[in-house]
């Protein structure tokens, strides 16, 4: 049995075909694939991969569902030891970048990456305080 973190998420994502999203995660963006199970039909049903303590499940829709087309609602914000070592590892890879290394107001230093489902990537490393845009209040 694996080892319990207590507070730990994973969110469980529907995708058209699990194989291209771990092959996505695993080969370009370098998660590690924990665990997987193949259907009747030869292709995985659900998948689960992991960078660092991030842990994400993929799994197939609804049957009969069609994939939606574009950018989907759900984004994924995930803390990386290094986040500029990590975008120019994927930039090394090939991946295409969708937002480029930005310092954010929140003092988050972030990149974004968009998944061939549609699903937006943010990395991050928190290097600063946060600074609130003029007028806005923190509570």
């Amino acid at each position: 049995m694996g080892q319990t973190a207590s507070g730990r998420v994973m969110p469980i994502i529907a995708v058209e075909s699990v194989d291209k999203a771990r092959n996505y995660y695993v080969d370009r963006l370098g998660f590690e694939h924990v665990m997987g199970m193949v259907g009747k039909d030869g292709k995985l049903d659900f998948c689960t991969v992991v960078l660092g303590q991030a842990r994400v499940m993929f799994a197939r829709g609804p049957a009969g569902a069609r994939p939606v087309a574009g950018k989907q609602p759900v984004e994924i914000y995930l803390e990386v030891e290094d986040v500029d070592a990590f975008h120019n590892g994927l930039r090394k890879r090939g991946v295409a970048i969708s937002d480029p290394l930005t310092l954010q107001w929140w003092g988050d230093r972030t990149f974004k990456v968009l998944d061939p489902n549609g699903y937006e990537i943010w990395f991050y490393t928190n290097v600063a305080e946060p600074k609130p845009p003029q007028g806005a209040k923190l509570v």
